[in-house]
């Protein structure tokens, strides 16, 4: 049998079956651990070290069951540390209009650190009621900028549902995880989209014993043909553990820009270098361009 492992707790798993039923198994022994040796290189004798590596299925994985336990896993489409599951499709990144106050920086830094796992961000504008409307003018007109960039943006207010049938029709048939700034209403706006899924939380919450924002683990839930991921979220960015010279690489419009040196790492001390100067011309946005270089000097300051 095949299923989707929609949760995961105590080291039970529940898989929903391709009959829509839902089971509890444990996943076999070599499924928990697996062992991998490898050379220590800072060890003078060349010394084996042993390091074991977690193997456990996560919460969306396609797995395959054989007497009555998961046996393996189909290969994944990707895989993510915080939250703690696997294949997701699309997340939504969510930012208030205002408050808190919407930040292009921060913005810029969710975008590179969704990318990095090789999933699109569709990108959630919420709380437009709190903005006035030349206010929020000036904010749709600086996120024309994103849309060039084959981002996806969205305006909702989850009080009043503006914007969310156009946004509950893009969950359709995918996995959705919700990411974004803290205060920007991520729960009120699924909510809104799915009135069912409060309830259904609760219910979990209190299966549990436990208050009902106290999820420590990933849970799937049904909607349309596709899934809503109620996880943990990205309680911190990823992005410092990142090599800085690969910063580069997720910031799309960079790429339109063959630059001479093939190395180059497109700092503002650079002469000749295509990108900087594309900013200059402003065929790169330049606000974009200077979110990229504090960037770049912030992983430099963390590796140190």
């Amino acid at each position: 049998m095949q299923g989707r492992v929609i949760n995961l707790n105590g080291g039970i798993y529940k898989v929903l079956l391709d009959d829509d039923t839902i089971i509890d198994v444990k996943a076999r022994g070599k499924l928990r651990s697996e062992k991998k040796y490898q050379v220590n290189e800072k060890s003078q004798s060349k010394k084996e070290v042993m390091q074991t590596v977690k193997n456990s299925p996560k919460v969306g994985d396609i797995v395959v069951i054989e007497n009555d336990m998961i046996d393996h896993y189909l290969e994944r489409k990707n895989s993510l540390i915080r939250p703690d599951i696997a294949n997701v499709d699309q997340i939504l990144l969510v930012f208030a209009a205002k408050e808190p106050d919407f930040s292009y920086y921060l913005l810029d830094m969710f975008i590179v650190n969704i990318t990095m796992y090789n999933i699109k961000p569709l990108i959630v504008i919420s709380k437009i009621d709190k903005m006035s409307k030349e206010e929020l003018d000036n904010l749709k007109n600086g996120m024309e900028y994103y849309k060039t960039l084959d981002f996806d943006v969205v305006y909702v207010n989850s009080l009043t549902k503006e914007g969310t049938d156009e946004l509950a029709a893009d969950l359709d048939n995918k996995i959705t995880v919700l990411s974004g700034q803290t205060g920007a209403g991520k729960s009120t706006l699924i909510n809104a989209i799915i009135p069912e899924f409060n309830l259904k939380t609760q219910e979990i919450s209190q299966a549990l014993g436990r208050g009902k924002h106290t999820t420590r683990e990933s849970n799937l839930y049904r909607y349309k043909n596709g899934f809503i991921g109620d996880t943990p979220g990205f309680s911190k960015l990823d992005l410092f553990k990142m090599d800085k010279n690969d910063l580069k690489n997720y910031f799309p419009e960079f790429k339109k820009f063959q630059c001479k040196f093939s190395d180059c790492n497109h700092q503002e001390n650079i002469l000749g270098c295509m990108v900087h100067q594309a900013a200059l011309d402003g065929d790169i946005l330049y606000s974009r361009y200077e979110n990229y270089i504090k960037m770049f000097n912030q992983i430099g300051d963390t590796k140190k």
